[in-house]
Parts: C-alpha cells; structure tokens; sequence
C-alpha cells in the first residue's frame, strides 16, 4: 500500500513502479484524482496482475461513477478499510479468484455492472487495532539533533457527535451502522505516541480526530487523562488538536484543563467556528451560536498559551450582505482578519452531506464536465457570487496573500511551540530573537487585520449598491502595505531559524519541512476557477 503525496510525487514514483505488489491502495479525493489516476496507468503497465483500489471519504458517493469510468480500477473500499484490505491481501497472495466476495467492496460484476457486496461491520473496539505501520518514515527528514521534522498523523476516534449540514464524516457510520463516534482508550493513544517518540524520534504529532472534545460530555475527562497520561510519561511531543466552539468553557474546571492541555504538549488548536452570524450558524446546523464563537476566541486568546486557528467560511449559498458583514467584523474584533484563507474561504459542497442533497433537490447544484470536481452551485444573492469571485481572483494578481498567510501560521506555529516546556532550552538562548519576531508579528497583524477589514467593508458596500456593475478596489488595502508587512515578517521568521540552527539546535519540534517561507510559495499558488454562471469552492481548513 503506497501514500501518494502528489505535492512530492517525483520522490514515490520510482519506489512505486520498481517495487511490484499484489495491491496498490489509494486514498482519493478531489484534489489528487487525476493525478492518481496518471499513476494507476503506469502501474498497469508495468504490473497488469496488480490490483488497484480506492477508499477514503471521497469515494463514498462517487464510487460508481469511479468504477465505470476507470478501466484501470479493480474495486473501491466502502467504510473502514483495515480489515477489507487485510482480507484482500491474503487472498490475493494465495491466488484465491474468490476475492471479489469480500464484504466492503464495490466492483464491476462481467456485465460491467456495479456490485456493492455487503458492508463489513464496523469495528466496535478500536483498542483492538494495531498501530499505524510507520516503517516509510524518510531518513532524510531528521534535523542535525536527531529529532523527526514532519508531522505524524494520529486518529483517537472515529465519526463526530455533531450533524453538520456541510459535513459528511459520518455517511460510512450509517452505511456500517457504527456507532456516531467511537473512540480509543487515552492508554492506547499514549502507547502510540510512546513508540513514536522512542523508534522514530517523532515531535510533532497531528491529533486527526474530527473534534478532540468529543464525545461531548464526557470529552474533557477522556482528554484530561490523556494529558495526564503524557506528563506522567514525561513524552516530549508538540500536538495539534480541533476543535469545537461550543465546547470552550471559561468556568475555572475548563480553564484547568485548557492550561493541562499545553502542560501535555498541545501547542495549536483548530476552531471550527464557520460564521460570524446565528443565521449561518443554523444553516449549517452548528452546535454553537455566535455567542460561542466570540467566547471560544477570547477564552483561549486570553490565555495566550496556543496558537488558535479560526475556521470560518465567508462565501456560501445562502450568505447574504448582512451575514457577509457580521463575517468580516467576527474576524476583525477576533483579530484574525490577517487571515487570507479565512477571508477568502468559500463553502465545498460535500456529495453525501444534508446541505448537498437539499440543495440538490432545489435544483441549485450545477452541472459538472467532469464527476470528480468539486460541485458547484447557484449562490442565493448574486452579489456574494461576485464578491467572493473578486476575493477568490486577488490572490493572483497579488500572490503575496496566499504565501503570506503560510507566513503568518508558520510564526504562529513556532512562536506557540517556543512555549512548550521541551523547547524551554531554544526559548531561553534565543529570547532576545524571539522577542523581536513577536512584536514584528504582532504589528504586521494589525496592519493586515486593518487593511483586511477596510477594503473587504468598502467592496462590500460597493457590490450592495451597485451589483453587478460594482468596481471592486485593491489598493491600497492587498498591495504594498499588505506585501510590507509579509516582507517584514517572514525575513524576521527566517532569521530566528537560522539563529536557532547557529546556535547549536535542531527545527525538530518547532517546524516541519513543509513548511515554506513566502519566497518559496509565490510561484505554487494555484487559483480557484469562476465560470459565468459557478463558483469552484475554495478549500476548507
């Protein structure tokens, strides 16, 4: 089974064609398909008895369409795939023809039809599964200390306690009749981290769970043990971890926990906010209200022990001029208007979740070229299309918005992780740079939130009074002030690491190699597409 990080593709595509194997299993979505499907080619090519198959959320509603146009695919893996796979596998190498029966998979039967074969029971105890095989780890991705520069993804559960309407995480729960969330003891994950931390010398570790609150009230005492669990082990690791607004409390209990959090190692949280208004926060069927929203910023801004991230989606169906406006000013009191993506971020309809198939039934889904593109759709208010279609465009003409937000996350990372007590060491010796790269990102923040609010107010008002002929202004809100401010920033961010590496410390802990600086992002960035009647949606954080 081979990963295939298209961003890097060059690095697997030797090993993956010179290594022939009974399978070859892909993870799909609609970002890497055509991609994938290049590869599969080759594949067959050089090894025609391999099977090829596809699984992960993408392929839940899509698989038909995935079986019948691609000649090259063998089966796609509906719902969990550890058990289907482990089964495929033996028989495959025990040359069994009866591999086509094995519950969990869709193929094509010898008329070319699409066969679903019955859905493998979905597993009850996650405690029983084995650990992720991590035996790909690059040697090449060490600092000069020893310590592992790339993140590690972990999974402490499965599904989410929440009914998003955007969302569609828990369609293969229902087809497997799981449970809506299963979660691993906090030992088991622990035990992960060990491993991780003692064969591979991994520091930076990726919490993957859809939100690391569930399942709802009995989700702080389950992190709490988990936390104590890693201080009593004395595991030196730097986590991120997403979360709900509802879920942050300002009650002395929840403030204890918040600080226990950072004590364990957890340096970066994913708020999943979404809107600035209560009118969008019910269409998307949000557990929060905007009340929520502005408490769960203030709360952990307050405490200033994390770097917070705010996901928010600006530009959707129903958004309206009033909700666009609560939108902007949510991010600018939050100051998170230096944010591009958060004011740039437009809704992915998800094939599968409430929202698609109600849209869908309203005849507001556009018709696709091609089934893997993300679907597109008619905007309620023609302003917001035309809003959201300038914003979306800017980022070409300026590229300093999109690699200055990399920028920003990559100070936002390393200045939190500087406060992880297993980087007390670098903290201490370099507190003078750290110091300047603060004030320096602070400032260039204000700057940019300011900037940010104001041109986003006046286009804004532009488009409410003259609609379609509204002319939309860039400068002096993207241009130069903006690019000062990134410029500013990220020469500061480059010193400090070379000042670390000078110093006699490894990046292990505090980045991860792929993380780039604006100089390395301007020429990658990859506009999102508009069409007379469409929006191609942005993607979400």
């Amino acid at each position: 089974l081979f990963q295939y990080p298209t961003w890097k593709k060059e690095d697997y595509l030797g090993p993956i064609l010179d290594n022939p194997a009974y399978l070859y299993g892909f993870q799909v979505s609609f970002d890497n398909y055509t991609e994938i499907r290049e590869l599969i080619k080759l594949i067959k090519e050089r090894n025609p008895q391999g099977k090829i198959v596809f699984g992960g959320p993408f392929v839940v509603s899509l698989y038909e369409q995935l079986l019948k146009y691609d000649t090259d695919l063998d089966a796609v893996v509906l719902g969990e795939g550890e058990y289907t796979l482990s089964e495929l596998i033996l028989k495959l190498k025990e040359g069994d023809l009866d591999w086509k029966s094995i519950r969990g998979l869709a193929l094509l039967d010898e008329n070319g039809e699409v066969v679903m074969n019955p859905h493998r029971p979905a597993i009850q105890d996650m405690n029983t599964m084995p650990f992720a095989a991590r035996d790909g780890i690059p040697d090449e991705a060490y600092d000069f200390e020893g310590k592992y520069m790339r993140d590690v993804r972990i999974t402490t559960s499965r599904g989410c306690t929440s009914h998003c309407s955007f969302c569609a995480v828990n369609v293969n729960s229902k087809w497997q009749r799981a449970k809506q969330w299963r979660g691993r003891s906090h030992i088991d994950v622990v035990d992960e981290i060990e491993e991780l931390v003692e064969k591979h010398n991994v520091k930076l570790i990726n919490l993957q769970d859809s939100s690391f609150d569930d399942p709802g009230k009995l989700g702080q005492q389950r992190t709490r043990l988990f936390c104590e669990e890693i201080i009593k082990r004395g595991l030196e690791v730097s986590m991120k971890a997403y979360f709900r607004a509802h879920a942050v409390k300002e009650d002395p209990e929840s403030i204890e926990l918040y600080k226990l959090y950072k004590e364990a190692g957890i340096d970066v949280l994913i708020i999943g906010a979404e809107a600035g208004s209560d009118y969008e926060l019910e269409i998307y069927e949000k557990d929060a209200v905007l009340e929520d929203n502005y408490r769960c910023v203030r709360v952990l801004d307050e405490l200033n022990l994390f770097f917070v991230h705010v996901g928010l989606i600006n530009f959707g169906p129903y958004s309206t001029m009033d909700s666009l406006r609560q939108n902007i000013r949510f991010l600018q009191k939050n100051e998170r208007c230096f944010r591009w993506e958060a004011l740039v971020n437009t809704l992915i309809l998800t094939p599968g979740a409430t929202l698609y198939e109600s849209m869908d039934q309203d005849n507001r889904i556009l018709p696709r070229e091609n089934f893997w593109e993300f679907p597109s759709y008619i905007f309620e208010d023609e302003r917001v299309k035309n809003l959201a279609k300038h914003y979306t465009g800017l980022s070409t003409e300026y590229p300093h918005l999109t690699s200055g937000d990399h920028v920003y996350l990559n100070t936002g990372n390393i200045v939190s992780r500087l406060k992880n007590k297993m980087n007390k060491r670098v903290a201490d010796a370099c507190a003078v740079e750290i110091a300047e790269l603060k004030e320096i990102f602070l400032r260039g923040r204000k700057i940019i939130n300011d900037l940010s609010y104001d041109g986003f107010v006046e286009n804004l008002n532009r488009v409410e009074k003259d609609g379609a002929n509204a002319k939309f202004v860039s400068e002096p809100y993207y241009g130069k002030l903006w690019k000062s401010a990134v410029d500013e920033l990220d020469q500061a961010y480059v010193g400090l690491t070379e000042t670390i590496q000078a110093k006699g410390f490894g990046l292990g802990g505090l980045i991860f190699v792929g993380q780039q600086t604006a100089w390395d992002l301007n020429n990658r960035h990859r506009g999102h597409r508009f069409g007379a009647e469409e929006v191609r949606s942005a993607t979400n954080e």
